[in-house]
């Protein structure tokens, strides 16, 4: 059963050793399990090698950011596609029984799982191991761990299933909670997301006392510091997720109330563009980190990058994607270039991307964001809209403003779904979002071009043939 054999491979990134922090691991040596998870330290070296592992190529380093699932979106141009990069071509229009297509998205399905492998290891063995652990220590381990196995579930779920508003009872996923090779029934869409909200519920609690509910990380001026507190699971990224998930089922009240707490929380900051952007090239914030929820970091990315947006070129060839974005890149923006997101993101000249890929910059480490405060400006205004909150308005041009230099004129008149999957366009370029907006919202995925239906064959991954080996599937 191959899935069974990604999860013990996933597992023994736990057999190896790790430098002594948080956010940087490089494994090279081979240990016993059992001497790994003997000290404090190893169960820190074990999360961050999750860490680590989530950050690479094949997840949130490239496919499933701005690689795989910014095509899916349509974010690049599409006539570019006809002949470049091998799965790309065929990834434009779904089709799914390419064989290289088909290779990455069975990637991803095991990548995840195998993530989730170490995750429930981690656990297992702070059962086994409770007295190596201090009390707050286990707690972080503890509160992290159950955080990224929600986290993961959650996108296998938006990615292999149906949406869980329009289809609850559908079949969805397996929720794996235990480590090793037995095989988990596949549950209903709903029942995996009652599963990921126990998990975010408990996780909650064991984070409490996390120590970013005792700094404010945008104000460090040394943002790698910062990074300590939002490159990792933390008390309000389950709060952030828990808000993306209740927007996914339509629970306005509860979803808006959530984003809005995070938003009070004061621990992050929209974007100033006279400290982030009106600066030194070597000191401009390309990610616009103050608003960083949570955070991957890998410094993998830029190359990864480079090789999506501009190719990396040699003598006698090009390799990687090359992909421009798409010829009406500034009129998505409204033509308008005091949005810095225009400015600072997309090369006017050629229309690459180039978010990722500056190399100028000194002050800030190659990371993703996957959870950040914009994200919840904008679920807050969707939410206030649906429940015909005037607020709403105000509230998505508040997240505007940050991001124009001259912003009133700019303020947007009217808000409707329409002017949120606008500015959702613009604010997810390279993050791999859309896909899932898209899917979310029954909304067409726009291109230039040509515009795609929501169906099914279009916004739910095929799982790997032979999960049928693997999972109980009805």
């Amino acid at each position: 059963m191959k899935i069974n054999r990604y999860i013990i491979a996933g597992a023994c990134v736990l057999l190896l050793t790790a430098c002594n922090n948080w956010l940087d691991v490089k494994p090279d040596n081979s240990v016993d399990e059992d001497k790994l998870f003997s000290t404090e330290q190893g169960f820190k070296d074990a999360v961050a090698g999750v860490y680590a592992d989530m950050g690479k190529g094949g997840l949130y380093g490239r496919d499933l950011t701005f690689g795989l699932l910014d095509v899916f979106g349509q974010l690049y141009d599409y006539e570019k596609m006809e002949t470049v990069y091998h799965q790309f071509h065929y990834a434009r229009d779904y089709h799914y029984d390419n064989d290289n297509l088909r290779a990455q998205i069975n990637g991803i399905w095991y990548s995840m799982y195998a993530a989730i492998a170490e995750v429930n290891n981690i656990l297992r063995w702070i059962d086994k191991r409770p007295e190596v652990l201090s009390e707050p220590v286990r707690h972080q381990v503890k509160g992290q761990c159950l955080f990224l196995r929600a986290y993961l579930h959650y996108d296998l779920l938006r990615l292999y299933a149906p949406n869980v508003k329009r289809a609850p009872d559908a079949t969805g996923i397996p929720y794996v909670e235990t480590f090793g090779v037995k095989p988990t029934p596949a549950m209903t869409v709903k029942s995996v997301i009652d599963k990921i909200k126990k998990d975010l519920d408990e996780a909650r609690l064991e984070l409490e006392n996390d120590p970013i509910r005792q700094v404010v990380p945008y104000t460090f001026e040394d943002k790698t510091e910062s990074d300590r507190y939002v490159a990792r699971a933390n008390y309000y990224a389950v709060d952030a997720l828990l808000a993306r998930i209740l927007l996914d089922e339509g629970k306005y009240q509860e979803a808006g109330k959530l984003a809005a707490s995070v938003i009070e929380s004061g621990k992050f900051s929209l974007l100033d563009i006279k400290k982030s952007i009106n600066v030194q090239k070597d000191s401009v914030d390309m990610l616009f980190s103050d608003e960083h929820i949570f955070s991957i970091r890998n410094k993998a990315i830029r190359d990864n990058a480079r090789k999506i947006h501009m190719g990396i070129s040699t003598d006698t060839s090009v390799s990687g994607a090359e992909l421009p974005l798409p010829t009406n890149i500034n009129e998505l923006f409204d033509n308008n270039n005091d949005d810095v997101r225009l400015s600072t993101w997309v090369n006017a000249q050629n229309r690459y991307l180039v978010k990722y890929t500056n190399e100028e910059i000194e002050k800030f480490y190659p990371k993703q964001v996957l959870l950040k405060l914009s994200e919840m400006y904008l679920i807050l205004a969707e939410c206030q809209m649906h429940l015909g909150d005037a607020q709403a308005l105000e509230t998505l041009n508040t997240l505007r403003r940050s991001r124009m230099t001259k912003s009133v004129k700019t303020d947007k008149t009217k808000i409707s779904q329409e002017v949120l999957i606008e500015e959702m366009r613009r604010e997810f370029i390279g993050e791999g979002h859309m896909f899932y907006e898209y899917k979310r919202l029954n909304s067409p995925i726009l291109n230039i071009l040509k515009n795609f239906e929501p169906a099914d064959n279009i916004q739910i991954f095929p799982r790997p043939e032979n999960e049928n080996e693997y999972g109980i599937y009805n």
